[in-house]
């Protein structure tokens, strides 16, 4: 007899849609055999051509789709393990599905097409890709999802891994944020980051002090503090982005979540903090290169948010602000206008207007590199990356580079050494 997602009680969201949808039509149409049953098996195999090879422990497509759908799930249980909460009717109830969730997983391509039957029409028909897993290939996905991930496509008995599957959830959480660590907010739910910028934070030289900072009061936030919303404001180039990217890759197993959140966006922050509540995670929101115009009308709505709603910020959320502009809106001469121009009480119109950089915890300078810190920067790369060049020459050619690029900062640093690995390795 073959599998029933019908008999799912927990993880029914998996044959909602997509694949899921047309294996579980696939299934239902199998007893009338013939040319219904062919046709949605052809109609299984184009969703899961049209959802993509998602690289996986088992280079099935379907198999590492319902891997990939138990891990993510966002159900009773998965929520009530992320929070440590599991009862044992609710444990019971998930043992059951991972019951008859593992004989849907084992309906691997081959199988899947002999139970048409196996004439040699059936033979055939055209069935699906896959892609096995390899070292950084594909979306990024954390190392405990992908050991978790391993564990299932190897296990007997699905059932027999419910305490270990809360275990993750518990230590990963569960939708999106069990798989990465890096994620951007579309105004109403959290995506995951596919391809995320992997920066090394031994890689950011000439940042110490700066580096320093924000770990301490990262880690802080971590232990369980509060955590002080943070503001970097320096030039272009000089590293605040970088810094704050790289703190998933550095922190990510300890429960830090790097959520991006674009300008267009901020008006939906309010609907972020109620999502990030529901998670035992700790999560930084990264908003970069934040500036506002004097009449924007976005400016109040998120000074609000920082300090004076009447909601309160979540306890596990902080923010990191990057910005070019000290107080995020431009300041004008014109502001001080002389007697006749000037409001009233002008003074407190122009405090008003530079009071929201005063509403972070703590405002971090970045200043632009002088020559000799350049080319440490420099060094300091091409020494990570193991290049073959003498200090002398490697000095000189960065020194001309910087003449021909946007002057001397850690990005024309590292655009350089990009580019001389690449002719190095070509």
């Amino acid at each position: 007899m073959w599998p029933q997602p019908d008999s799912l009680v927990l993880y029914q969201d998996l044959f909602a849609g997509g694949p899921g949808a047309a294996m579980a039509a696939f299934l239902r149409a199998l007893p009338q055999g013939g040319e219904a049953a062919r046709g949605a098996y052809l109609d299984l195999v184009r969703a899961l051509y049209r959802a993509g090879d998602l690289p996986g422990p088992t280079g099935d497509a379907w198999q590492d789709y319902v891997i990939h759908g138990v891990l993510c799930a966002d159900n009773a249980f998965t929520r009530a393990a992320a929070a440590g909460t599991v009862s044992g009717p609710l444990r019971d109830a998930a043992a059951w599905d991972l019951m008859h969730l593992q004989r849907c997983f084992r309906l691997s391509r081959l199988r899947t097409r002999a139970l048409l039957g196996g004439g040699v029409a059936d033979e055939q028909l055209p069935t699906w890709a896959g892609r096995p897993e390899a070292d950084g290939a594909g979306p990024f996905a954390s190392p405990a999802f992908r050991s978790m991930a391993h564990r299932l496509a190897r296990a007997e008995a699905w059932a027999e891994l419910v305490d270990d599957l809360a275990a993750f959830h518990r230590a990963q959480g569960f939708g999106p944020v069990a798989r990465t660590w890096f994620l951007a907010w579309d105004g109403a739910t959290l995506l995951p980051v596919e391809e995320p910028d992997l920066v090394d934070l031994d890689d950011l030289a000439g940042l110490e002090e700066q580096k320093a900072a924000i770990r301490e009061n990262t880690e802080a936030f971590l232990r369980g503090g509060v955590g002080q919303n943070l503001l970097l404001y320096g030039p272009r180039g000089t590293g605040k982005s970088s810094l704050v990217r790289a703190l998933a890759l550095r922190y990510g197993e300890a429960g830090l979540r790097l959520v991006e959140v674009s300008r267009d966006r901020l008006g939906s922050l309010g609907d972020l903090y109620r999502t990030v509540r529901r998670y035992p995670q700790r999560f930084v929101l990264f908003l970069d290169d934040l500036t506002f115009e004097a009449d924007d009308a976005g400016y109040r709505a998120f000074k609000s948010l920082l300090e004076g709603a009447l909601a309160r910020r979540p306890p596990n959320l902080v923010l990191y602000v990057t910005t070019n502009r000290r107080h995020m809106v431009p300041e004008r001469w014109s502001d001080r206008n002389g007697p006749e121009e000037a409001e009233v009480h002008g003074q407190d119109a122009l405090e008003e207007r530079l009071s929201l950089a005063d509403r972070f915890g703590r405002t971090i300078l970045f200043l632009r590199p002088d020559q000799e810190e350049y080319l440490r920067i420099v060094e300091h790369l091409a020494a990570r990356r193991g290049l073959p060049v003498g200090r002398e020459e490697l000095r000189e050619a960065a020194r001309r580079w910087a003449l021909w690029q946007n002057g001397l900062s850690g990005r024309t640093a590292r655009h350089f050494v990009d580019e001389l690995e690449a002719r190095l390795r070509a």
